[in-house]
């Protein structure tokens, strides 16, 4: 009997010896992992402070090992959301209840002289249209990403041809030590010879002045941001606008402007939650904001007086294997029934718009818009390494292709300009089939084959995400 109970104090004393043990390898007495280092490789430029910001676990404190890894994805997912790095690879080593976590990076390359050979008109696809090569725009612009290291933003841009602008922008993200709130500043002036001065058949009719300048457009202005959690941002914008019109303009329609002169100060609030896995072409997560402006503050008078609110709501999540779905609305709201021509929006501005309705615009007062992509993954992302570029900023690639099936439709009230625009006050719809090509760098290319509810269809190009 005693041989038998000293076999069985043993058996036991070495099973509690094995457990104990292995808790203690994989994740502490009570199953948790403490990170113990952050060892970050890679960041050449970018600053160790602007790094640890975007990681979602912390040196000293204790996980549960699903949570970790969970954290891990989402620091990952951040990082690459800031537009920083072309990769990210985040590993970890687990050894007696404490995890060493080291973060690679390849950062991108950082100072982009752009030359400028664009089209005066309001997408590729309306240039197209006309085929007129007077209308192109050219000079150069200055994109200094990651400036000074602490993922600021300069941007001037020096351009003439059909237009001619001079411009700067300055965006610094993080001004205090929790890197919490940010300013950006931004200003310069604008020319055109030619401006829409009426919508006709839901198509901008242009003035072109013959040895002048339409419009002289001077603007300025500062946004302070608030981002308290990695995923929410707050931002107030203060800006300034000075137009001064030919006369023509007014002549041709008196409901262009208040004036050939016109100045105005705005406020805008801004508020966005952004949950992508990856802004440049989401696969999963959802994105929110709300907007609201009023451009016209009583400082001038017979001054602009309009006040819009905006919402955008997008959904994006995987189905079954390789196969994805995303969703938009939008909404822009606003009380003015009148404003002047030349501040006029709705469908068919700034990416709100319905594909199958490149080539037109639908003008009003108040939008709603909703956008659906059914897309399937044809070539999955698969990384690649080029041999005989020796810059990793530019030798590892990555590239996916997607195949879509979408539908979108919309409706825009107008109380102005609907009865020599039909697509007004009425729901217009756009369907068709599209190829969508990702690569680093926030590349995208779109080409996509629609039709409308017109029955008029055509192929199209475009350079950002569907949705």
């Amino acid at each position: 009997m005693r041989v038998v109970l000293t076999t069985f104090s043993t058996f036991f004393l070495l099973l509690s010896q094995m457990v104990l043990a292995g808790v203690l390898t994989d994740g502490g007495l009570d199953g948790q992992l403490t990170v113990s280092t952050i060892t970050l490789e890679g960041n050449k430029m970018t600053r160790d402070n602007i790094v640890m910001r975007e990681l979602e676990f912390f040196v000293g404190t204790s996980y549960l090992p699903s949570q970790l890894d969970s954290l891990i994805v989402k620091s990952r997912q951040n990082l690459l959301n800031r537009s920083l790095f072309n990769f990210v690879t985040i590993t970890k080593t687990v050894d007696r209840g404490l995890c060493d976590i080291r973060i690679s990076m390849i950062e991108r390359w950082y100072i982009w002289p752009i030359p400028i050979i664009q089209f005066a008109d309001r997408n590729l696809n309306a240039w197209i249209e006309k085929s007129d090569l007077k209308r192109l725009n050219y000079g150069i612009d200055l994109r200094v990403e990651n400036f000074r290291g602490r993922m600021e933003k300069l941007n001037f841009v020096l351009q003439t041809g059909y237009d001619m602008v001079f411009a700067g922008h300055w965006i610094v993200p993080y001004l205090d030590k929790n890197q919490v709130t940010g300013l950006s500043l931004k200003g310069g002036v604008r020319f055109n010879h030619e401006v829409p001065y009426r919508t006709v058949n839901n198509k901008p009719v242009y003035y072109r002045s013959p040895d002048s300048y339409a419009r002289n457009f001077i603007f300025g202005g500062a946004n302070v941001t608030f981002r308290p959690k990695y995923n929410y941002l707050h931002d107030v914008g203060f800006s300034f606008s000075s137009y001064v019109f030919q006369d023509t303009l007014l002549k041709l329609n008196p409901d262009f402007s208040i004036g050939t002169t016109c100045q105005y100060f705005s406020l805008t609030y801004t508020f966005k939650l952004d949950f992508r896995d990856y802004k440049p072409y989401p696969l999963n997560g959802y994105y929110f904001d709300v907007q609201i402006q009023k451009m016209g503050l009583g400082l001038f008078p017979k001054g602009i007086d309009v006040l819009w609110v905006g919402t955008t709501f997008d959904h994006y999540f995987p189905l079954i294997s390789r196969l994805y779905f995303a969703y938009n609305f939008s909404t822009r709201l606003s009380g003015n029934r009148n404003r002047p021509y030349f501040l006029s929006s709705g469908l068919g501005y700034n990416d709100l718009n319905i594909r199958g309705y490149d080539l037109y615009v639908v003008d009003g007062q108040n939008m709603g818009l909703i956008k659906s992509n059914l897309k399937f993954e044809l070539i999955p992302q698969k990384t690649y390494q080029i041999n005989w570029i020796k810059s990793k900023k530019f030798s590892e690639i990555f590239f996916a292709l997607y195949a879509n099936v979408f539908f979108d439709m919309g409706y825009v009230s107008d109380y102005q300009y609907s009865q020599q625009n039909s697509l007004a006050n009425q729901l217009i719809w756009g369907t068709g089939l599209g190829l969508d090509f990702v690569t680093y760098y926030d590349v995208v290319i779109r080409l996509e084959a629609a039709m409308n509810k017109q029955k008029k269809s055509g192929f199209f190009i475009s350079f950002v995400a569907p949705i």
